[in-house]
C-alpha cells in the first residue's frame, strides 16, 4: 500500500512538473520548436529518399517509415502549441473588446464610442491575422 502511495505521489509530481514546464514556454519558443520539428521532418523524408536503395531490407523501409511518423507526430504536437498560443491571444483580444464595450460611457456619441474602441478592434484584427497565419520558419 505504501509503495502504491509513493508511486502515485511521484507520478502526480512528474505530471505537475511537466505541466509547469509546458506552461512556461513562450509563443516564440513554441514557434521555434515547431520550426525545428518541421526541419527534422524534412530531414527524415530526405533520408528516406537517399537511404532506401534496392539493397534495403523490409526492416530498413519500416525503420525509415517509423522515423518519418515520429518526426510528423513531433511536428503535430509543436503545431498544436503554436495554434494554442494564437487561439489564446485571440480569446484574450475578444475578452478585452467585450470588457471595453461594456465599459463604454453611455453618454458618448457613436463616433466617440467608436474612437474609444479603436485600439481594442485593432487588437482583435491583429490576433485574427496571427490565428490565420501559416507557420513560417
Amino acid at each position: 500500500m505504501r509503495k502504491t502511495t509513493k508511486l502515485f505521489t511521484t507520478l502526480a509530481m512528474t505530471v505537475a512538473l511537466g505541466a509547469s514546464l509546458a506552461a512556461c514556454s513562450s509563443p516564440e519558443e513554441n514557434s521555434s520548436a515547431a520550426c525545428d520539428s518541421y526541419a527534422k521532418l524534412v530531414g527524415s523524408v530526405a533520408e528516406v529518399k537517399t537511404s532506401l536503395t534496392s539493397a534495403s531490407s523490409v526492416s530498413d523501409i519500416q525503420a525509415a517509415r517509423d522515423k518519418v511518423k515520429t518526426s510528423y507526430a513531433d511536428l503535430q504536437k509543436s503545431l498544436d502549441k503554436v495554434s494554442g498560443d494564437r487561439k489564446e491571444a485571440f480569446d484574450a483580444a475578444v475578452k478585452d473588446f467585450d470588457k471595453a464595450v461594456s465599459d463604454v460611457d453611455k453618454n458618448l456619441t457613436v463616433p466617440q464610442a467608436k474612437e474609444a474602441l479603436a485600439d481594442d478592434v485593432a487588437k482583435i484584427e491583429a490576433a485574427q491575422t496571427e490565428l490565420n497565419k501559416d507557420l513560417t520558419c
